[in-house]
């Protein structure tokens, strides 16, 4: 009897290696193909820097910050993209010196604002905030010279407005370059762009780095050294994908004279990194019968694998406990239910193919991107997180404990000062 085996993409995974692995650490768990991760790294960045050789790949952190992803793709030379002082920490944790790191993101404390600027690491402003925040650390430090990006936000043919960086109207290119005019020790070193809700075909990706120079253009005293494209960029089944993004993007950048100097291209992948990297394995508990319907219960939820909710299909692989291929007969279908207490909101899938039965595993397939770095703890604790390479597997994140959800509560008189009056 030839046994289930989950083929999706390059996750190859039987059932008796789930058992197995199951045994360890419970029957839910992610699984990370790191091999994988490897293969997605450099076929994006072959297509780019085959096409323009100034080309830095900077792994968006925000996506999966799993220690281990970090720590693969820093060995494999990418750098790290952060949006927070939480992701910035998580970086150098795993072993980025901060000259590979580059910092955007709309909200930062102050004290963290200053520590980058004073540290020279790479930073892309987002909003006059900021820059208020480098005005006092400039003042205060006349002698340091402040090299600094900025985010911009322009149209795009069929896409909504963003919220993030700054507007490229008249007005606000006028007040921008009027600051760093009065800001002798400040330079506009490079721009930055990313929209979230952008198409990721590559004729958006034109009118992503055409906005860009042609923002660039509206800085007549910046030495503008790099242009940051950001990320948006999704694999596909092939690398087709990657190399169409490329030979449009290099295209309109090698047609522009940049006044005398190439800039340096930066690109913030992190979808396109480990979204089919990942998946989540889960056990079938039981199978019910409701209104015409077959619901199979998992030890998962929509919290697990599609925290976005962005998802309304899902890449499936059923892991048959009999050992037997899942050959549906004509008709027969299944829907997959969570392990929460929700009525509606854990319905995960609905319409599957085949029949499920209580001990088979399902093998979820492309969770890779915000998901157990946005599952909370609720109703149940959060699973444990395999990953494999070379064939060999290690537990990379223990399944939590209620001990790891309480230790934070707690509870301390607060004896705040009274406010003075002027």
């Amino acid at each position: 009897m030839t046994e289930r085996v989950a083929r999706v993409d390059r996750l190859h995974i039987s059932y008796s290696e789930v058992e197995a692995l199951a045994r360890e650490v419970g029957h839910a768990f992610y699984l990370i193909d790191l091999n994988r991760i490897q293969d997605n790294y450099n076929a994006l960045l072959h297509a780019f820097r085959k096409r323009y050789a100034d080309t830095v790949l900077a792994y968006s952190v925000k996506t999966n910050y799993t220690p281990c992803i970090l720590s693969h793709l820093r060995e494999l030379g990418a750098r790290a993209e952060v949006v927070s002082e939480l992701e910035y920490e998580m970086a150098l944790r795993a072993g980025y010196r901060e000259d590979d790191i580059l910092v955007s993101g709309p909200l930062h404390e102050e004290a963290f604002l200053k520590h980058i600027f004073l540290q020279g690491v790479h930073i892309n402003l987002d909003g006059w905030y900021m820059l208020e925040t480098l005005d006092r650390v400039s003042r205060a430090y006349p002698e340091r010279r402040f090299r600094v990006g900025i985010r911009l936000s322009y149209a795009l043919p069929d896409t909504d407005w963003t919220r993030f960086g700054f507007d490229t109207s008249e007005a606000e290119i006028s007040r921008l370059n009027n600051w760093f005019q009065h800001h002798g020790n400040c330079e506009l070193v490079g721009l930055h762009s990313h929209f979230p809700l952008a198409p990721s075909h590559p004729e958006f990706f034109r009118e992503r780095i055409t906005g860009l120079i042609q923002a660039g253009s509206q800085f007549p005293d910046a030495r503008l050294e790099y242009l940051d494209l950001g990320g948006g960029m999704h694999r596909s089944t092939s690398d087709a994908l990657f190399d169409n993004l490329a030979d449009t993007v290099a295209h309109v950048l090698e047609t522009h004279d940049h006044r005398g100097k190439r800039p340096t291209l930066f690109i913030e992948p992190g979808h396109a990194i480990v979204d089919d990297a990942i998946a989540f394995v889960c056990r079938v508990y039981d199978v019910k019968q409701r209104a015409g319907r077959t619901l199979a219960l998992i030890n998962g939820s929509n919290h697990s694998i599609n925290t976005m909710m962005w998802h309304d299909q899902f890449k499936i692989d059923l892991l048959r406990a009999s050992g037997v291929e899942n050959q549906p007969p004509s008709g027969e279908v299944f829907s997959i239910v969570g392990n929460t207490c929700m009525e509606r909101k854990d319905l995960i899938c609905e319409s599957i193919p085949g029949l499920a039965a209580p001990g088979d595993y399902i093998v979820f397939s492309h969770v890779g991107a915000y998901s157990n770095v946005i599952k909370p703890p609720f109703i149940h604790t959060c699973p444990a997180m395999l990953a494999r390479r070379d064939g060999q597997y290690k537990v990379v994140k223990r399944p939590e404990t209620v001990d790891d959800i309480l230790q934070t509560y707690h509870e301390s008189v607060m004896t705040p000062s009274a406010p003075t009056l002027s």
